[in-house]
């Protein structure tokens, strides 16, 4: 992966964060291979040359396009443990970013994921960004008071469960998933 989209994620244009969210569908709809540019371009109604003015290639835009997903999902993520108040608090507030579905967008994460499953650079990235929340879980946990292992333990068992909980596409209602809630609460982190 190329870090000069790293460097230039800040700067992106109106205009570039349209292709990026036009090629972000694009890839939940049907995968890394349906991210195009002759069909990006007509999904946007401009022209191929629209493209080259913006990004040098292909492979550019996917520069893009993972950094967005690290800068969207896997940041929000972070954030939302990193806020001030007590480790349950910010437990909670992870929760509700999962549950709200907001800030955090799981068919991103779920197309993200199918993604890295053929290419190497993006499960590398991937990889990092799971260790990465599964630390930030491991240390709310510690700071609650659990000892390192099972804060490490508690920690995997939540990331995996959540992770599952998307790849496996139950259709619960809002309500459904809802009514479960403090009994997750009470299996995950041990209180109601």
């Amino acid at each position: 992966m190329q870090t000069k989209a790293r460097a230039d994620n800040d700067k992106d244009t109106p205009v570039e964060r349209d292709w990026i969210a036009a090629a972000r569908e694009m890839l939940i709809e049907g995968g890394i291979s349906a991210v195009q540019i002759n069909p990006l371009a007509g999904r946007l109604g401009v022209t191929r040359g629209g493209f080259y003015w913006r990004f040098k290639n292909r492979q550019d835009l996917l520069d893009h396009l993972l950094l967005d997903w690290e800068s969207s999902n896997a940041r929000h993520f972070l954030d939302r443990l990193a806020e001030p108040g007590t480790p349950r608090e910010r437990m909670e507030r992870l929760i509700d970013l999962w549950m709200e579905e907001l800030q955090f967008d799981p068919r991103l994460e779920a197309a993200i994921r199918q993604w890295a499953l053929i290419d190497q650079a993006v499960s590398q990235r991937v990889r990092t960004v799971d260790l990465g929340r599964i630390k930030a879980i491991a240390n709310l946990l510690l700071e609650a008071g659990y000892s390192t292992n099972e804060a490490e333990a508690r920690a995997r068992v939540t990331y995996f469960h959540q992770v599952g909980y998307y790849t496996l596409e139950l259709g619960e209602t809002a309500e459904e998933r809802l009514a479960m809630r403090p009994h997750y609460t009470q299996v995950l982190f041990g209180y109601s």
